[in-house]
């Protein structure tokens, strides 16, 4: 097999020649140059795919764009020509003959030849030149044969073209092809075309694969990866073998194969080194190593062995220290920061802290401010935009900053804009409307949130499109359309098929979709069926589906009655993010919400009180408005239960136009409910039959009709219930009669519409 030299490059030699043998145009000789320029200089890291296309195509395909230009002869256009000169080649020793003449063409190294030469020894074309002439010059004769083979099947696709142009010459050639028992060009078009490949062409495919899979997070196309396997099992080359195995690392690791990607990475690296050690010995296996086990150590944090990954990534700084790797150390530490972050409650590396390692303070702010000055050192930008948004997460989680936070994630996009970090743009923008959603400005999240899919589309990783569409789909479902959600996540599904990790994480949101939806239509019998199913994904480690599950099964819990498992499980999850470095604290906010909530549920308000209103403070002083707003409506449940009417009016007042904006419905309709009671409420300690009392009356059945709206957008049947009681009492205390039966009737419709609605399975 060839190391460099393939059909299409024999093609490409032969429009070299029409070129400098002046067949062509003068009109067109710019367009065939840069024709044959895109060709010798075309890397497959620049854009793979239409590389890809090029080397697997037949000549009818590779030489396409020709069609059009003009050559020196009248009536026939440069592809005519091409072909014709592409059809003179009848055997073996023509080849030859080719390769002779087109060696006559390059200038001579020494000045005492006085032939004609046209094309300089330092120019591409002579550098393609002489590689083809040379390789073909080394090649074994079984080689060569297979390389004129191959050539046949691949010109084969122009047969009709050149014979509607040359029909003596195509008589000529059937006649001597059935004469040496030869295929038809008909019958060769069958065969696979372009299946004769060079390493160097298998290297480059491979090398590319290797770096969309890192970059991107994806699969290799099964079309792609059988091609690819015929062609390396054709190749003998050390380096194709080695980059095999670091491909098949890729997949095994993406399809959640563990011991099969150990086994690759281990291939990988036992056969780079065979492969470099002749040619520099010891000093590339020490190299190789550190390589090594970063791989390993993100391989096993992947698979949650995070022991295993510290020790594996203790080592690997150890390597990069000693053979002074800066780019190698620099990500490694990044990496172990992140570990420590990940996990805080297993600080088993050797080396404490990243700061720790190389001398003073042990703070994260700190171990941060060495990595950006390290990155700003060595140019190392991708490592200062992801360290930038390593700090805005550890300020928004941890101290609650977010104004610091959007700073940091500016600063990041920033650095990627400046830098074309193509592939950190997608997860800095995915940041930014997280910070969003955490100030209440729910509608430029979800805009923030839509900027993955239609701006970077297909160039960003597979996993920020995941996360991005997840939150849309999920966002989508929390204002009532649990429906289109769903459809969102089903038809995304099929693009995360056989990434285990990203596949987990969609099957979990179409799962907590199912369980939201037959939550808010009471079906409780399908919510604990849904529940079931979804407890295992808390062993994916994913934080935010833990934490939206969380909050959905506090929910059932709290629609089935159990308000003890209720209590349970809020002081658990409080008791998991209390002191926890690495936990949210708009999380424990939330949770403690919740607290309050059930409190006020089970007819102790008085407990709930304070733990409201000290989550309330804490979320106003961090600019948390969701966690605001929802402290806010707990506050208002429980002065109405407190008889403190006036207080809770004024309260829910102040808190509404800015729940409108913020788009959360739920708490929108609860605030809505709370309010009108209020007014209720405070109806009742007013003058009877006075206006003001009426008036309170008439606002507060107002403010309940707006929840029921609400909810009734939401498909929440059991607040639309709860407000349909509220207006047949509040129609029967003042006498309309009329009212109350049509809020009878609107009752037993949502109860015959529940009743009537399919079983969720």
């Amino acid at each position: 097999m060839a190391r460099y030299l393939t059909p299409a490059r024999i093609g490409l030699l032969i429009l070299t020649e029409q070129y400098l043998s002046g067949h062509l145009a003068s009109g067109a000789r710019l367009k065939v140059l840069s024709f044959i320029a895109s060709h010798i200089v075309a890397s497959t890291g620049s854009d793979g795919q239409a590389a890809f296309i090029s080397l697997d195509a037949d000549a009818a395909t590779f030489f396409g764009s020709l069609s059009g230009l003009p050559s020196d002869v009248p009536g026939r256009t440069a592809h005519d020509t091409l072909l014709q000169r592409l059809w003179k080649l009848d055997g073996l020793d023509a080849l030859h003959t080719l390769f002779e003449g087109m060696n006559q063409i390059v200038a001579p190294t020494s000045e005492s030849e006085n032939a004609q030469k046209q094309v300089s020894r330092a120019s591409p074309l002579s550098q393609l030149i002489r590689r083809c002439s040379v390789e073909f010059t080394r090649l074994q004769f079984a080689d060569s044969q297979q390389l004129w083979a191959a050539f046949v099947s691949w010109r084969s696709s122009t047969y009709d073209s050149w014979a509607q142009r040359n029909p003596d010459d195509a008589a000529r050639y059937k006649q001597n092809a059935e004469a040496v028992n030869e295929h038809h060009p008909t019958k060769l078009r069958d065969a696979e075309a372009g299946r004769y490949m060079s390493a160097e062409d298998t290297n480059d495919l491979i090398t590319f694969s290797v770096h969309h899979l890192q970059r991107m997070g994806t699969r290799v196309p099964e079309a792609m990866r059988h091609k690819l396997q015929t062609w390396i099992s054709e190749q003998s080359d050390s380096s194709v073998q080695s980059l095999q195995h670091f491909m098949a690392f890729f997949e095994h690791w993406r399809s959640g194969q563990y011991t099969m990607a150990l086994e690759s990475l281990h291939r990988y690296f036992d056969y780079s080194l065979i492969g470099k050690s002749s040619s520099s010995g010891s000093e590339t296996m020490r190299v190789y190593y550190q390589y090594a086990l970063l791989h390993l150590s993100v391989l096993h944090a992947d698979f949650d062995c995070w022991k295993e990954s510290v020790e594996a990534m203790d080592e690997c700084i150890a390597t990069a220290r000693e053979n002074q790797d800066t780019a190698c150390l620099n990500f490694a530490l990044s990496w172990l920061l992140y570990l420590r972050q990940a996990k805080p409650d297993n600080r088993i590396s050797g080396f404490g802290s990243v700061s720790g390692l190389l001398g003073g303070a042990a703070g994260e702010h700190d171990e941060i401010s060495f990595l950006k000055g390290k990155a700003r050192e060595t140019k190392h930008w991708s490592l200062l935009s992801s360290t930038l948004l390593e700090e805005a997460k550890l300020d928004m989680y941890t101290n609650g900053s977010t104004p610091k936070s959007i700073e940091l994630v500016t600063q990041s996009g920033f650095v990627n804009l400046q830098h074309d970090l193509r592939t950190l743009m997608p997860a800095t923008t995915l940041f930014e409307g997280a910070t969003f959603d955490r100030i209440g400005q729910g509608h430029l999240a979800s805009r923030t949130h839509d900027v993955v899919k239609f701006v970077h589309g297909d160039r960003a990783p597979l996993s920020d499109r995941t996360r991005s569409l997840c939150r849309t789909a999920y966002g989508v479902a929390q204002s009532g359309r649990c429906s289109v959600g769903l459809d969102m996540l089903q038809e995304f599904l099929p693009v995360v098929r056989g990434v285990l990790k990203l596949e987990q994480r969609v099957t979990g949101f179409i799962g907590l979709l199912q369980l939201m939806k037959s939550l808010r239509s009471e079906n409780l019998e399908a919510a604990a069926h849904y529940h079931s199913q979804l407890i295992p994904i808390r062993a994916l480690g994913d934080p935010e589906l833990d934490f939206e599950f969380n909050l959905l099964e506090i929910d059932l819990f709290i629609r089935q009655g159990d308000l003890d498992a209720a209590m349970k499980a809020v002081n658990k999850h409080i008791k998991q993010t209390a002191g926890h470095s690495a936990g949210d604290i708009a999380q424990r906010l939330h949770f403690l919400v919740l607290k309050s909530n059930i409190f006020a549920l089970s007819g102790q308000a008085t407990k709930g009180f304070s733990i409201a209103l000290r989550a309330a403070s804490t979320a106003s002083r961090l600019n948390l408005v969701p966690c605001v707003l929802e402290a806010i409506g707990a506050l208002a449940t429980i002065l109405n239960d407190l008889s403190k009417f006036d207080t809770a009016r004024q309260l829910l007042d102040a808190a509404l136009p800015m729940m409108l904006e913020t788009r959360h419905s739920k708490v929108t309709a609860q605030a809505y409910v709370a309010s009108g009671e209020a007014h209720i409420g405070f109806a009742g300690i007013c003058v009877p039959d006075s206006s003001e009392r009426l008036q309170q009356v008439r606002e507060g059945e107002e403010l309940v009709e707006r929840g029921r709206k609400v909810y009734a957008r939401l498909e929440d049947i059991s607040g639309v219930l709860e407000c349909l009681v509220i207006k047949s009492r509040l129609a029967r205390a003042r006498g309309d009669e009329p009212g109350a039966e049509q809020a009878d009737a609107q009752y037993e419709q949502v109860l015959a519409e529940q009743e009537g609605s399919p079983e969720l399975v």
